[in-house]
């Protein structure tokens, strides 16, 4: 029997098809029977996930031990969406979650804020973490929640941590806000497949003690900050990304470090009730170390706006506000000194070889070119101290056509005038006289009038608060310009000290103590004399060295005065300076002196 071509055709295509099957075959029993072991190790590899668990922050504290700001327990609803999944499309769990979330929040009786958006987003992009869907739940909800998990699988109470500012506006400037760090700009984000966020400084010690540099200099290098090291759980997945279990192998989180600042509880909550209702700021040292006791500024802010839940609207009314409650005034505001300036000047003018008995004639007024000064009255012959104890213009004015401004001009620099403090935090370098400056600033050249300006502290000049304070302490404590600072320890988890501050001398003021103790007594009898500028600022029992200031600022049309008190004084073998700046005052002797006289009564003489 002859067989067709066709069918010949056939066997042969079938014969290659029997031969391919087979081989597939043989090499499919290869892999399941030699490399399974390889495929497992693969898949395995692909559903372990790293979930990064974030670390405890550091606390703040006063040097008194009151903590300025903390970690407190934030009692959460969280949903565990894997174990929520119910058969059937995902579009019917997703109904479920949401019909439990409205449930919950109809028992609260809180309004329901989660879209169904954000459940499918976080199904999608998160699937093994918990899924927070209530903050900051009380006892009453708790109970509630409670009672819903026993009917209900998925649902659970997760206690977090979030940064808390017992005190509010105490010191709000100095402590700053922390808030929860944006995943996608973190640096170690790419090395979590889950990453859970931890707060990190935005403003203040909080953002200047968050890490600690490296390269910091001194005995901090090498110091951690408030923000711990976070530590990760190892966790296995299945295909939707949903936890199966934790593997062992994670590591725990390595807490922050606390921090012991410099300020004074007591101190500084006086000051900032002093301040109340003004705007100005007030910086207190420890006239022999540098270390700041009070800083404030205001007007001020509630750090509750900031954290642990951000008051998104209090937020951007506070800084649309012209007042600028977030400004640091007493470290980022440059002010004309007006005549707080003196004390300084004075020592320019006892360099020169001035003796500080010579006089200069007041006559409520210094005749400059087509110009003319007004003096704060009619005082006749004055010598040194008597120019300091009245604040006379005319002595000052005259005394500095003498010398020229640039003489003025070391003394002040020398004084730290011009350059930045070294404190821990954002400030103003100030201005000194200059005459390039004023060419560029305000197109003309500098003049006999310029001079006469700044000897009195007006034109231009620029101090902060803090400088005004530490020029303040040189001046009562034999001429030490202390590095100001407000980080006194740095303490671990278990409180072991890891870093004590040591004061630091940035320069000394080259004058002779004699130079020192003329200007010094002119400073006491501002405040001891009958009739000094500064005498409202005496208090009983202390001797108060101090100088008063106003200096007019504001177009022609609009001018007031922004008034000064700056001071040096002993009590109980420890030596203080301060400062305090009140914008829109009246004059420094009514307006500053009483304040500053208030504060001491009640901070040292006034039981607490």
């Amino acid at each position: 029997m002859k067989i067709s071509q066709s069918v010949i055709r056939i066997l042969i295509l079938s014969s290659f098809m029997a031969i391919g099957m087979l081989t597939l075959l043989l090499k499919l029993g290869f892999e399941q029977i030699h490399r399974h072991s390889s495929y497992d190790k693969r898949i395995i590899n692909q559903s372990i996930r790293l979930i990064r668990n974030p670390a405890l922050r550091g606390r703040i504290l006063t040097a008194d031990h009151k903590i300025l700001a903390d970690n407190k327990p934030d009692y959460e609803v969280c949903l565990y969406l894997a174990e929520m999944r119910l058969p059937g499309k995902i579009g019917k769990t997703i109904d479920h979650i949401e019909k439990v979330i409205a449930d919950i929040a109809l028992r609260f009786g809180r309004p329901n804020q989660i879209k169904r958006a954000e459940i499918i987003r976080h199904i999608n992009t998160r699937p093994g973490l918990p899924f927070t869907v209530f903050s900051n739940l009380n006892e009453r909800e708790i109970a509630i929640v409670n009672e819903v998990a026993m009917n209900l699988k998925g649902i659970s109470i997760v206690p977090q941590s979030s940064r808390f500012y017992p005190y509010g506006s105490l010191a709000a400037h100095v402590v700053g806000y922390a808030r929860l760090r944006d995943p996608m700009r973190a640096s170690d984000r790419k090395d979590y497949f889950y990453y859970i966020s931890d707060y990190s400084g935005v403003s203040g010690l909080e953002k200047a003690y968050d890490n600690i540099p490296d390269e910091h200099p001194g005995e901090l290098r090498g110091v951690r900050g408030l923000c711990g090291i976070p530590g990760f759980q190892i966790v296995q997945v299945d295909s939707r990304g949903f936890v199966d279990q934790v593997l062992p192998g994670g590591e725990a989180p390595f807490n922050g470090n606390s921090i012991v600042t410099t300020i004074n509880f007591h101190a500084q909550d006086l000051a900032e009730n002093i301040l109340r209702g003004y705007k100005g700021a007030f910086v207190v040292l420890d006239a022999d170390t540098g270390a700041v006791i009070v800083m404030a500024s205001a007007p001020s802010f509630n750090l509750a706006d900031f954290s642990p839940k951000p008051n998104n609207p209090v937020i951007r009314a506070l800084f649309k506000d012209k007042d600028s409650p977030q400004l640091n005034r007493a470290l980022q505001s440059a002010y004309m000194p007006g005549s707080i300036i003196k004390p300084l000047v004075a020592l320019a003018i006892l360099k020169e070889g001035i003796s500080p008995s010579e006089t200069a004639l007041c006559q409520g007024r210094v005749e400059i070119g087509n110009s003319a000064i007004r003096c704060t009255g009619i005082h006749g012959d004055a010598d040194l101290l008597f120019a300091l104890e009245r604040s006379c213009n005319c002595y000052f004015i005259n005394f500095a056509l003498q010398l020229g401004v640039d003489k003025i001009r070391d003394v002040m620099e020398d004084a730290g005038l011009g350059s930045s403090t070294g404190i821990e935090l954002p400030e103003t370098s100030g201005q000194l006289p200059d005459k390039d400056y004023q060419r560029n600033r305000f197109g003309s050249k500098w003049t006999d009038f310029s001079t006469g300006l700044v000897s009195i502290g007006q034109g231009v000049i620029l101090v902060s608060p803090l400088q005004a304070a530490v020029y303040a302490a040189a001046l009562g404590n034999g001429g030490k310009l202390f590095q100001p600072y407000l980080v006194q320890e740095v303490r671990d988890k278990d409180g072991l000290l890891l870093y004590n501050a040591e004061p630091q001398i940035k320069r000394s003021l080259s004058v002779t103590d004699e130079q020192l103790a003329i200007v010094k007594e002119g400073m006491r009898r501002v405040v001891s004399a009958p009739r000094g500028s500064g005498r409202e600022a005496a208090v009983s029992g202390l001797e108060i060295y101090g100088k008063t200031g106003s200096a007019e600022v504001g177009p022609r049309n609009n001018r007031h005065k922004n008034t000064w008190f700056i001071c040096h004084f002993s009590h109980e073998g420890r030596n203080y300076a301060a400062a305090m700046i009140i914008e829109q005052g009246d004059s420094g002797g009514r307006t500053c002196a009483p304040m500053m006289s208030a504060f001491i009564k009640k901070w040292l003489l006034t039981p607490q």
